[in-house]
């Protein structure tokens, strides 16, 4: 009976031992306020955040924490699914006409009319019966007189 006692004994300690398991690491830490560093995509200069409690939706970004490991806190209850319902329904409705693609009118581009003072005049002692040659293009600038 003692030995049964016994062993029913340290069995018991054994589980409760082993329930309230706290490492090396969360000992030394306890008093240090927890940190949370998650890979972040372009948010911070860094690419890492860090939060004071753990966020279990980006546990696959965790980077590195201090503090006790986020296994231990509790996970949140995920949120119910959305309600979806079609909307009202109407006895009219309106459509825009659709817009036809059309090609883009030819540009028709005629020549220019020469000015007046540019049409051609017969040249002097021109005695031809025919049209007239077109006359050079004059400058309105004056010739420089001849050197002396």
């Amino acid at each position: 009976m003692v030995m049964r006692d016994t062993l029913v004994l340290t069995a018991v300690a054994a589980l409760v031992g082993a329930c309230g398991y706290v490492s090396a690491y969360e000992e030394a830490v306890y008093d240090v306020e927890p940190v949370y560093c998650y890979q972040s995509i372009g948010q911070s200069v860094s690419g890492v955040e860090c939060y004071k409690t753990p966020k279990h939706r980006d546990e696959r970004r965790l980077v590195n924490y201090y503090g006790p490991p986020p296994s231990r806190y509790d996970r949140p209850e995920p949120p119910p699914p959305p309600t979806l319902a079609a909307p009202p329904a109407v006895d009219f409705f309106v459509r825009d006409p659709e817009p036809i693609p059309q090609p883009a009118p030819p540009r028709v581009r005629s020549k220019p009319e020469p000015a007046e003072d540019l049409k051609a005049e017969p040249a002097a002692g021109d005695t031809s019966e025919g049209q007239a040659a077109p006359a050079a293009k004059t400058t309105s600038r004056p010739r420089p007189p001849p050197p002396v």
